[in-house]
């Protein structure tokens, strides 16, 4: 994934590790209501138990990757979930743009209080 991750593409992944999260335990849980006293029945129950096993566990890891990235992005400052549609950038783009003018001018300033001094 990206750096600059959108709200959505998360939100995407974040349902798609849930599902497969709750897909597998359900397949974990599921040969536990069949009764079925044949030894290659079992066998096979127990190879699919350890297959299913497996990618549940995958399937956690992969969660916490997620969970792991996001927290990264919120550190460093890359991931902006919270009002990221049109109007938002273009306020920060417009906030960023008077911050660089008010620090020139105050450069300007200072440097003009030197010249008189």
């Amino acid at each position: 994934m990206d750096s600059q991750a959108t709200g959505k593409a998360l939100h995407s992944r974040i349902n798609t590790d849930i599902t497969q999260l709750l897909q597998r335990f359900e397949n974990i849980l599921a040969p536990s209501r069949v009764e079925n006293p044949d030894n290659a029945y079992t066998a096979v129950g127990v190879y699919n138990l350890n297959v299913e096993t497996t990618a549940l566990v995958r399937a956690a890891e992969d969660l916490l990757s997620l969970t792991r990235f996001m927290k990264e992005a919120w550190l460093f400052e890359k991931l902006n979930t919270v009002g990221e549609d049109e109007h938002d950038t273009r306020r920060n783009q417009k906030l960023e743009e008077d911050v660089a003018a008010v620090k020139e001018a105050v450069q300007r300033g200072l440097v003009g209080d030197n010249k008189t001094t």
